[in-house]
């Protein structure tokens, strides 16, 4: 007889309808939208318990946390931390339950806040500060895990509400509502499609009453639609960076390939897919299926031109995990499995694939539900 963990059971109650058990048939995710990815929810669970434990035992530290915890980059040049891996780690244990390891990095967080009321993007393991300007992905996946925490827990609602709207003021561009990559620079001239998170921002207008993000989601959705309509973009392809107006930027030597930040972007319209069922995070991910359905899962590879030829040779999870997670929309149950299927089996050992490895199967697997939030307050 096989026992189940308390972790296994609390996440195949969240799973149910999520997988296809055996013999039960195709039924749904706990979202409004989406169809089934992980096959047997007792197995999605255990290889979810057993990739935490060892994301933890990996990258969180306390050795040069001061007391609290930090996220390491081993492999990443000095093994420093950034607020991008504080985010995950926190976004992780929001919904996987580990209370003490969200405060133990939210701790370390806000002891690296700037005067904006937002994280330096880098810390060294020695605690210096290379650069005190934040990047905008970190902190909103932050502030979300936080509304997560507070739904479930309850005492992180004053910590949310400042960092959701240091978020506003800084990150946001004002007039435009394009979403900045910094709180010190960017927005039109310079932004990255992968930070643009809609299912966060619907969540932060309903937790602090604030519609302005409702303007953010619909700005953000005008980029992405003007780069996927460009001549030569026949594959709904996002580069790693762009202008407001959908062309390559001459602010910096930036990317306008499909990178590893912009590799991100099906996990994030994946949420508000699911979520929302918001038709134009649809309409993007039928026509990032149809071309991961044309390379196949098992192909996926290391970066592609917007037109979709491969800029490089490795089969790296940290392209194929959320480019799975943005499958949950697609009707093909065949290409869900296989997606699924092919994130678990890959890993590469490296801070980045291993995270976002983990986000896009506790997100496909049903176990990334959007927090109720109680209505603002004052």
């Amino acid at each position: 007889m096989r026992v189940r963990s308390p972790v296994a059971v609390l996440l195949a109650a969240l799973l149910a309808g999520c997988g296809e058990a055996e013999g039960a048939g195709p039924q749904r995710p706990p979202y409004r939208c989406g169809a089934a990815m992980a096959p047997d929810s007792v197995e999605a669970a255990a290889e979810i318990r057993r990739s935490w434990a060892e994301w933890k035992e990996r990258y969180v530290t306390t050795q040069g946390a001061g007391g609290a915890l930090r996220v390491r980059m081993p492999g990443y040049g000095k093994d420093n931390s950034s607020s991008e891996g504080i985010g995950y780690g926190m976004l992780l244990a929001a919904y996987l339950g580990d209370r003490p390891v969200l405060d133990g990095l939210w701790r370390y967080a806000k002891r690296y806040h700037n005067r904006r009321g937002l994280m330096s993007w880098e810390v060294d393991p020695a605690g210096r500060v290379p650069d005190s300007n934040a990047a905008t992905d970190g902190d909103q996946d932050m502030a979300f895990a936080l509304v997560r925490a507070d739904a479930r827990w309850g005492g992180y609602r004053a910590d949310a509400r400042a960092l959701i709207d240091s978020l506003m003021a800084h990150t946001v561009e004002p007039g435009t509502y394009v979403l900045k990559p910094g709180d010190v620079w960017g927005g039109s001239r310079v932004t990255n499609p992968s930070y643009f998170a809609p299912a966060y921002y619907r969540v932060f207008a309903a937790y602090t009453g604030d519609r302005r993000w409702e303007r953010v989601i619909d700005a953000n959705y005008g980029v992405l639609a003007r780069l996927t309509a460009r001549p030569g973009n026949s594959t709904g392809l996002f580069p790693g960076w762009s202008t407001a107006a959908g062309d390559s930027s001459t602010a910096g030597h930036f990317s306008f390939h499909y990178d590893f930040g912009a590799a991100r972007v099906p996990w994030r319209l994946a949420m508000d897919a699911a979520w929302s069922c918001d038709p134009r995070a649809r309409r993007h991910l039928d026509r990032l299926n149809a071309f991961w359905k044309k390379v196949g899962p098992e192909e996926i590879r290391e970066g592609y031109t917007l037109a979709g030829r491969p800029v490089g040779s490795s089969h790296n999870v940290s392209f194929i995990a959320p480019a799975a997670a943005g499958a949950i929309v697609s009707p093909d149950a065949g290409f869900r499995r296989k997606m699924w299927e092919e994130t678990v089996a890959t890993r590469d050992g490296a801070y980045y694939g291993d995270s976002l490895r983990l986000l896009a199967m506790v997100f496909m697997s049903g176990g990334m539900p959007p927090p109720k939030v109680p209505s603002a307050r004052g």
